[in-house]
């Protein structure tokens, strides 16, 4: 099966998955080096995508012959965003306790990207959603803390579920479909453009019914321009951005759209944005103009009028991969890894920005990072050393 890196009606029901189990052993797969998660106090869940190959795509990985067909486990495990012609990812959704143990897992649709599924822990329940087996077609979920799928509402016509926010009474999500568009380059070659075009859903929390469905018109141009990555940090509103600018979206108004980052020098670029009710902050790289390249935080609390710019105190590699979450009060972890370390970075309430720890043993990419207790927890995957072998999940904390 061949893969592509990229640059870049409602039916509810109600079951029980046959695919919840208790064991004590960490979750095992031919996993991405991708994932999202949320977490309590008793342990987290971890959104990935899995791919399951046949015995013959395992020995063309290992040993390829000259003319074996080309799969994704050949692709490097680092490797991020990549496409594939059919639904060939299963996104999984496991919970896992304090150690790091799968406690029971559930299957939340397939897919033909490797970038997860979004997951929202709210009120002791799961809220989450993928593309189905049968192209076309997506579903929300809402799962109890056992496991057990409380309702599930599918959506036809449309390819993934980008965002997903949760309040008292809603569940709100950004999906959209892929399309596809042909580019002319100056050299006279050809290639495709394809972005998604959005629209924001509404479901009853209780139920799953779909209360409302409405086209994003001015997302939708702004993502023909590659403007992606969306965040929604209310039942209104969201974010969306680009390698230059962020840009805040209010679904009330659909053709209009606030430049956030307006203050931001010409030489940064946005790397990570995260984004809640009263603040959003934006992880960017800049040159400091001898050719060396730093990090600057900038953080936005617009419900209290405060701001601030932080130089992060460590160096820039071109194997980083980097994390924001906001913990207590109004202070910033970042978490920088690479393949030879692990920085993880405290911002706290005035801007100060601080190394708390670096970690040296590095077994793969950091794929997710986040905060059990006021303790930085980082997952890896173990294992997945070479094309066609299997990893474990490895979580740690610090």
């Amino acid at each position: 099966m061949k893969y592509i890196l990229l640059t870049i009606l409602g039916l509810t029901i109600i079951f029980c998955p046959t695919s919840v189990f208790a064991q004590k052993e960490l979750a095992e797969g031919f996993f991405t080096s991708e994932a999202n998660t949320c977490a309590n106090n008793n342990g987290l869940f971890v959104s990935i995508k899995k791919y399951n190959p046949t015995k013959d795509e395992i020995s063309n990985a290992t040993k390829p012959s000259k003319n074996s067909p080309m799969n994704y486990l050949m692709a490097p495990f680092e490797a991020t965003n990549i496409s594939m012609y059919t639904n060939g990812f299963e996104s999984k959704l496991y919970s896992l306790d304090n150690q790091g143990n799968v406690l029971w897992d559930v299957t939340l649709g397939y897919s033909n990207k490797s970038t997860p599924s979004p997951v929202v822990l709210y009120n002791d329940n799961i809220f989450s959603g993928e593309s189905a087996k049968d192209e076309g077609k997506i579903t929300i979920k809402k799962i109890d803390l056992k496991g057990k799928v409380l309702w599930q509402t599918e959506l036809d016509s449309l390819n993934n579920v980008n965002a997903i926010y949760v309040d008292d009474k809603r569940v709100s999500a950004l999906v959209s479909f892929d399309v596809s568009k042909k580019t002319d380059y100056k050299n006279g070659t050809f290639g495709e453009h394809v972005y998604p075009i959005y629209f924001f859903v509404q479901f009853d929390i209780t139920t799953g019914k779909r209360l409302s469905k409405e086209y994003q018109k001015m997302a939708n141009y702004l993502s023909s321009i590659d403007y992606l990555n969306p965040v929604l940090n209310s039942d209104y509103s969201y974010f969306l951005n680009n390698k230059d600018s962020a840009i805040f979206l209010n679904t009330t108004k659909l053709e209009s759209a606030t430049l956030v980052s307006e203050g931001m020098s010409k030489d940064h670029s946005i790397l990570k944005l995260a984004a809640g009710n009263e603040s959003y902050h934006l992880l960017t790289l800049f040159s400091d103009g001898k050719g060396i390249k730093k990090y600057k935080l900038i953080s936005d609390f617009y419900g209290k009028n405060k701001k601030y710019e932080s130089e992060m105190p460590v160096d820039y590699t071109t194997s980083d991969r980097a994390f924001i979450y906001r913990s207590t009060g109004d202070s910033v972890v970042t978490v920088i890894g690479n393949t030879k370390n692990i920085s993880i970075l405290y911002s706290d309430i005035e801007g100060r920005s601080t190394l708390y720890k670096k970690i040296e043993n590095v077994i793969s990419p950091v794929i997710a990072a986040g905060s059990i207790l006021g303790r930085t927890y980082i997952l890896q995957i173990e294992g997945r050393i070479k094309p066609g072998t299997i990893g474990r999940i490895k979580l740690d904390y610090y």
